[in-house]
This record gives structure tokens, sequence and C-alpha cells, in this order.
């Protein structure tokens, strides 16, 4: 007895244009100029637009030959907050340093510590052991210009504890270097450097507070 079976299997299916193009890839640069000529040669109807593109994002360059993309200076946005985070040397006195010092510094390594950790090791020795979970938690919610991204009340939920308690930890935490760091916004972080230049005896015009509130 004969018994019949069906197979279903996928097979390429090679176009005309697919195979040209193929073809067309395997030329040297003389063979496909050639060809390139031969096809004008034979079709009237064909011409050859030359177009030069960008190098950098490929785009049609205009008759000048500039991209109006990638040679145009980058737009600073101005609605968006330029914040300076001052160091803590701005706002203690300065030492004169010793020749002893000046030798020791070129000692010394380069080394890259990330701003939380760098923050976290000036507060460490001021920071009660159970507040350590709630420093950790806001210092990683810093974004790069240092500000906090989650509010007070989100830790406190989180955590279950009081308010008052998270806002002793981010006082901490904006009295470290760089001054204001931890606030909720730019104008937070300026009122914290002028109330440590204050509290240092350093001169602060009146109502300096105000206009930053």
């Amino acid at each position: 007895m004969l018994y019949q079976t069906q197979k279903t299997a996928l097979t390429p299916l090679t176009t005309a244009h697919l195979a040209q193009t193929m073809t067309l890839l395997e030329y040297s640069n003389d063979e496909l100029r050639q060809e390139i000529e031969s096809a004008l040669a034979n079709n009237p109807a064909l011409e050859l637009s030359e177009e030069k593109l960008c190098p950098i994002c490929h785009r049609r360059l205009p008759s000048n030959n500039r991209c109006p993309v990638c040679s145009s200076p980058n737009q600073v946005q101005d609605e968006k907050p330029i914040i300076f985070l001052s160091p803590r040397t701005d706002f203690t006195p300065k030492r004169r340093e010793s020749y002893q010092d000046e030798i020791g510094l070129e000692e010394w390594t380069a080394s890259i510590e990330d701003l939380p950790t760098y923050v976290l090791r000036q507060i460490a020795p001021e920071l009660a052991t159970e507040d350590r979970k709630l420093a950790a938690h806001l210092l990683s919610a810093l974004d790069e210009d240092g500000l906090l991204t989650i509010t007070l009340v989100e830790v406190a939920k989180y955590h279950h504890v009081p308010l008052s308690r998270v806002q002793k930890v981010q006082e901490l935490i904006q009295r470290a270097d760089p001054i204001g760091v931890g606030s909720l916004s730019p104008n937070a972080a300026l009122l914290i450097q002028v109330k440590i230049l204050e509290e240092n005896s350093h001169y602060v015009p009146p109502k300096t507070a105000d206009a930053i509130m």
C-alpha cells in the first residue's frame, strides 16, 4: 500500500531585486562603477544623483556642505535651573598649609568616589546606628545635581518612622560637603548655605534668605 504524507517547510524566496542586490554587493569598486555607467548608457531615463551625507547623522547636506543639525551649537534650556553646590572650604577659614603638606600632596593618588558614598562617609560618625538605613535611602535618591528625587514623607512611611526623625537625618546630610546636598529644591540648598555662612560669622546681606524664598 502507498501512504501519502504532507510536510510543511519554509523555503527562502529570492526576488529579482534581492538577487540583483546580492550580485552588486559582490562587485569591487571598479566593477560597480562600470555597471552603473553601463546602466546609464542603456537607459536614458536614468540619472546619476550624487548626494553628500553628513558623516555623523547621515542626513542630506545642503549646498553649503554644512549639516544644519550637527553644526549648530547646543542650545541651553533657560527654564532648567543651574545649581551650584559650594564645597565646605568656602564656609570654613582657610589654614596655611605647611611644607610637609605640600610634599604630601604629590604622593596622593587619584580615586573615584560617588556622591552618596562621599557624603555617607562624612556623616557616619554623627549618624545613629538605627538611622543608617534612612541615610542610605535618602542618599540613594539623589539626582545628578545632588537634590532629592523623593519626599521625606515617602521615606518616613516606607520605614515606619516619624517624619521628624527623617528630617534630622536630612539636616545632617545637608551640612555635609557639598553643603546643600540632599535638599528638595535649589532654593532649599541655597538657604542651607546662607544659614551655615551666618553660623560661621560670615557677612550675609540682609534679607538674603527672604530673596531666596
